[in-house]
């Protein structure tokens, strides 16, 4: 029983949660409303012919999506994990020379299906690095001359920072591993 709720009309049961900064949120809830039935009128007939009074169950399995995507966000602080991100790696060429090495790049991975974006190299390669960063990206890919030369990728994780030079077979086994068991 919860004080001042609005559940009038049947007994209901709610999962609560706690955000990351402690307050109580209602996550999900199913709730029998016996008033509807008369209300509306509402009956089904039974295998004997006879009119039987039916109830109606409100079902909300996440509560409002907003709310829900809401308390990701919070909970995240908008830094999702790989598997959850919208983005998921922002491929950074160190200038216009290796744009198309990084489209190859990009094409990979999107087979893959790892959700890719690349930044043009329109602004300096700090500001890009930074720009992805201030998005919580979880991966940042840089290729330059000795990436393409060596069918690499330069890797900066959002979290763990910077973590080199890595094939792009290797980095293909390990974002699909970090996404299939929803790595936090």
């Amino acid at each position: 029983e919860a004080e001042g709720e609005a559940a009038f009309y049947g007994p209901k049961v709610d999962f609560q949660i706690k955000s990351v900064v402690g307050r109580e949120e209602t996550a999900s809830t199913n709730q029998l409303d016996f008033l509807a039935t008369t209300r509306f009128d509402l009956v089904y007939t039974d295998k004997d012919g006879k009119d039987k009074p039916l109830y109606v169950i409100h079902r909300s399995p996440l509560g409002s999506h907003e709310r829900f995507i809401a308390f990701l966000i919070e909970h995240f602080a908008g830094a999702f994990p790989l598997w959850l991100a919208p983005v998921q790696i922002e491929i950074i060429p160190v200038s216009e020379k290796f744009e198309a090495y990084g489209e190859k790049v990009k094409g990979a991975l999107k087979k893959e299906g790892i959700r890719t974006e690349m930044k043009p190299s329109d602004e300096t390669l700090g500001k890009r690095i930074r720009e992805a960063e201030m998005m919580k990206i979880p991966y940042v890919l840089v290729v330059g001359e000795k990436e393409e030369k060596n069918k690499t990728v330069n890797v900066r994780h959002y979290k763990r920072g910077q973590e080199g030079e890595l094939s792009m077979d290797f980095l293909v086994k390990k974002l699909s591993e970090e996404i299939e068991k929803k790595i936090t």
